[in-house]
């Protein structure tokens, strides 16, 4: 099980959507991030979105692939890949990767 978390611009956000889709890939999280930078010394007022998908291994290389798509086309994309040890849907009890 997998954990990404991509940065981009709101402007992005359908054409993510859509190519996720086409993937099969139709659960995940969007919340609006506020931008630092390493060279700012604090909040620079830009605004981007922050969206996280938990993923089982057969859904993470075509997440990698829309994403490199994606940035191929030009786009600004920041992405972070890690493993999840273990996953607990609350609603309904599940857990690992039926929970995804």
């Amino acid at each position: 099980m997998y954990w990404v978390v991509v940065i981009i611009r709101a402007n992005l956000l359908d054409l993510l959507k859509e190519r996720f889709a086409e993937q099969g890939i139709v659960r995940f999280t969007v919340g609006e991030v506020e931008v630092l930078t390493a060279e700012s010394e604090g909040p620079t007022g830009d605004h981007a979105l922050r969206v996280e998908i938990a993923l089982n291994e057969n859904f993470l290389e075509p997440t990698k692939q829309v994403l490199e798509v994606l940035r191929s086309e030009g786009h600004e994309i920041d992405t972070h890949v890690g493993s999840l040890s273990d996953a607990l849907r609350i609603r309904t009890g599940e857990t690992g990767s039926e929970a995804i």
